[in-house]
């Protein structure tokens, strides 16, 4: 019979060569199960759910109250963010900022030809000027914390989302300290590039990075028997599209499959680990306006003692999972 009728399988199959590269392939193959089987291996995560969702978080942490409303992202943006696990909120230090935001408020609700702006002036001569904003601001100071809060939910009822973004603004134009806008996400069951980080987003937005620290923040709650640090991606950000935009200074760490992380790419490392067979990382990003780096450092180092124990009450408990899932 002619070579040029046999078929290509068969006549491979007669190539001694051929058989030889095969057979090792198949106990390549198979040494390769078998080891994997043997050592636990594992080349892809297995997702992990949250003990509780972010938005589940109290609207009061703390001396920090949520002042803006939960919305959902559009679907352009939260492709890009990778991850429908997220909350983005703004929180206010009520001993500092209430009284402010409450005259706010009430300039707003009693325009007048002294303040038909508007703007938010706290001074003494304007007090002196309008005894009613003197009287709101000495009944606010005077109060306790509940109270404090209840005075500042019943001038916010019935504001919109807009009104509501409005007022913060407000308050963060006027001083840098005790406003935070707040970021969290939560990312499971995946190995490749951690998504979304300030560097890059920012830059794509038009800042470009000032100063560009990686601090570590004592962040103990007081009265705490031990210490408790945290190291932190610390950037200040400033317009270059000649558009006027607020300076910001921005925070951003991980809690990466039971710990704290600080640099993106020990946090792919770490997912990328062969001997856990789940994984997952949550990113806080904390975002203030302004320049001085060391108000917006003490802000949101006071904002994360007041979060923190709520942010790890709703991530894995991964102890349990590492051990109840071998």
């Amino acid at each position: 019979m002619s070579n040029t009728n046999v078929s290509p399988i068969r006549r491979a199959l007669s190539q001694p060569a051929f058989i030889v590269v095969s057979a090792i392939l198949l106990v390549a193959a198979v040494t390769l199960n078998a080891a994997t089987e043997a050592l636990r291996l594992h080349f892809k995560k297995e997702p992990v759910a949250q003990r509780r969702d972010f938005h589940e978080l109290p609207a009061l942490m703390g001396t920090w109250l949520q002042i803006s409303q939960d919305e959902k992202l559009d679907k352009e943006i939260q492709d890009v963010l990778a991850t429908d696990k997220y909350v983005y909120r703004d929180y206010i230090d009520v001993p500092s900022r209430g009284a402010d935001l409450l005259e706010y408020v009430w300039r707003q609700d009693h325009p007048t030809s002294a303040s038909k702006d508007n703007t938010l002036d706290t001074s003494a001569d304007a007090d002196s000027d309008d005894p009613a904003v003197g009287a709101l601001r000495s009944k606010f100071e005077a109060a306790d914390l509940v109270r404090q809060v209840a005075m500042i939910q019943n001038a916010l009822a019935g504001k919109s989302l807009e009104e509501c973004k409005k007022i913060i603004y407000a308050l963060q134009l006027q001083h840098a300290n005790g406003v935070v806008n707040m970021g969290l996400t939560y990312y499971t069951g995946l190995v490749d590039t951690v998504a979304h980080i300030p560097d890059r987003c920012y830059i794509a937005d038009g800042y470009e990075p000032s100063a560009y620290d990686i601090p570590t923040w004592d962040v103990t709650p007081a009265g705490s028997p031990s210490p408790q640090l945290v190291q932190v991606r610390f950037i200040s950000f400033e317009d270059q599209t000649g558009r006027n935009y607020q300076p910001k200074c921005v925070a951003y760490f991980f809690h990466v499959d039971g710990a704290y992380e600080s640099d993106p790419l020990a946090v792919r490392q770490c997912l990328q680990s062969l001997t856990q067979r789940y994984g997952y990382y949550a990113k806080m990003e904390l975002m203030t306006i302004g320049d001085d780096r060391q108000i917006a450092a003490d802000s949101m180092r006071s904002f994360i003692i007041a979060v923190k124990p709520q942010f790890e009450a709703c991530l894995p408990d991964w102890q349990q999972v590492i051990h109840s899932h071998p």
